[in-house]
């Protein structure tokens, strides 16, 4: 009978909300992503052969990969002397990168806000059915104000729509509520605040460079919504079959952190509890 081995070092995952808010079960948690990513026993950790990928794939975009290996090609037992050449790698590859990074970034859209509530559903429908009724009551109405000066318009005569056409763009385009204003504007000042066009450029290039690109966000009462960078050479995640990453387990970000501020984060540890993070 084969031997069982164990693969995964994990706690178990239907334990109690309780037992997963203790420090305990955060450090298994700490220690069994350290074992996967971080552990040499055979050779490279898969966070430092990850690192070595990436910065491999990003010389290739820049152009400015290594020439040993063309080296290797053209020598004769190691004799380059006879060969005058050039060694500098043409940048062709940095010309198309920078095609398919624009193509990504281009902003091609505006922000739309509709309300969903019932409130705002519900004001959205009677403003459009006081322009129907105006739509189908126009000659009569035209008629009372012409004869006994009685404005029985509901709605601005010069905007009316003159057919159902006409009517679905008037409430795509011209009919805001001042909520939905609010929400749009909200949006607006939160993505220019936290750089978005720059933080989404960077991240398109990281898709297009080394095939994977992260993001995260974050909220304080000081700063509120905040939307950052992640550099993937920092980034662990569990094992998955998904391009999209939407069956992870966990993912984290490796940062450099000062013993100091864990202490403050975590007052319960001790510097032998600081060695094994």
């Amino acid at each position: 009978m084969a031997e069982s081995v164990i693969t995964s070092y994990f706690p178990s995952q239907i334990a109690s909300d309780e037992e997963k808010m203790s420090l305990d079960y955060g450090t298994s948690i700490g220690r069994a992503i350290e074992n996967e990513w971080f552990k040499t026993d055979n050779g490279l950790g898969r966070f430092k052969s990850n690192q070595n990928t990436f910065h491999n794939l990003r010389l290739y975009a820049r152009g400015e990969q290594g020439i040993q290996k063309y080296k290797d090609e053209l020598s004769i037992n190691g004799d380059l002397s006879y060969l005058n050449l050039d060694w500098k790698p043409v940048p062709v590859i940095p010309k198309f990168v920078d095609i398919v990074v624009n193509g990504m970034s281009e902003r091609t859209f505006d922000i739309k806000a509709y309300s969903q509530d019932p409130y705002g559903v519900e004001k959205r429908t009677r403003y459009m059915e006081a322009i129907i009724r105006d739509m189908q009551t126009k000659e009569l109405n035209e008629f009372a104000a012409a004869e006994f000066g009685v404005n029985l318009f509901e709605t601005d005569q010069e905007t009316l729509p003159k057919n159902k056409e006409e009517l679905d763009l008037h409430m795509q385009l011209s009919y805001k509520q001042q909520v939905e204003l609010a929400e749009e504007q909200a949006l607006n000042v939160l993505l220019e605040g936290n750089k978005y066009d720059l933080i989404k450029r960077r991240c398109n290039y990281d898709l297009t460079t080394i095939g994977i690109g992260a993001v995260k966000n974050s909220f304080s009462k000081a700063e509120g919504v905040k939307v950052e960078y992640v550099d993937p050479v920092n980034l662990v995640w569990s094992y998955t079959d998904s391009p999209y990453f939407d069956d992870i387990y966990y993912v984290g970000e490796i940062r450099r952190v000062h013993l100091n501020e864990l202490k403050k984060e975590f007052p319960g540890l001790t510097n032998v509890d600081l060695l094994h993070i």
